[in-house]
């Protein structure tokens, strides 16, 4: 997200402007730079609406040392696998990762969702502090694992409930 709306990370620049969604940083985070890093090797698919609030919007595929936000918190995409809803699978051939380089150490908007963005000086102090995955998250991916399933199993009917006369 932009200072004027979505733009594709191709299409994103030194000195563009990024909303910043970490609490105590300033709203607005200036582009350092951008790479586009070759990568092979295990990726984290996160399906739709999984992070809360609809996000992400569609499949987003992260390395597995991608800072993900969630309620407040950061934490590392790759310990939050749960085989259903975020899955572990290889990157495809020709594979190639969009590092987004920022002034600040800040999470920004991706499809919705809120990922973590690295620095171009790591010395300086950053708003977000990762964590372990605690019982908030597990209970969450567990409810989200679980509609999920149900969605692939081909179940997604819904039954009327039954009434019963007082």
């Amino acid at each position: 997200m932009t200072s004027r709306g979505d733009r594709l990370a191709a299409r994103l620049g030194p000195g563009m402007m990024l909303l910043a969604v970490t609490p105590g940083v300033a709203p607005f985070q200036r582009v350092l730079g951008i790479r586009n890093i070759p990568y092979r090797g295990p990726l984290i698919r996160v399906l739709p609406g999984v992070l809360g609030n609809m996000a992400p919007r569609e499949d987003l595929l992260l390395l597995p040392d991608q800072g993900v936000v969630f309620q407040g918190r950061a934490y590392r995409v790759g310990h939050l696998v749960d085989g259903v809803s975020i899955r572990q699978e290889e990157a495809p051939a020709n594979f190639t990762a969009i590092d987004i380089l920022l002034e600040g150490h800040a999470a920004i908007l991706v499809q919705g969702a809120s990922l973590e963005m690295g620095q171009a000086n790591a010395a300086v102090p950053g708003g977000l502090k990762r964590v372990a995955v605690d019982q908030a998250i597990t209970n969450h991916l567990a409810l989200s694992s679980a509609e999920f399933a149900l969605e692939e199993a081909g179940s997604g009917e819904i039954l009327p409930i039954p009434r019963t006369n007082p």
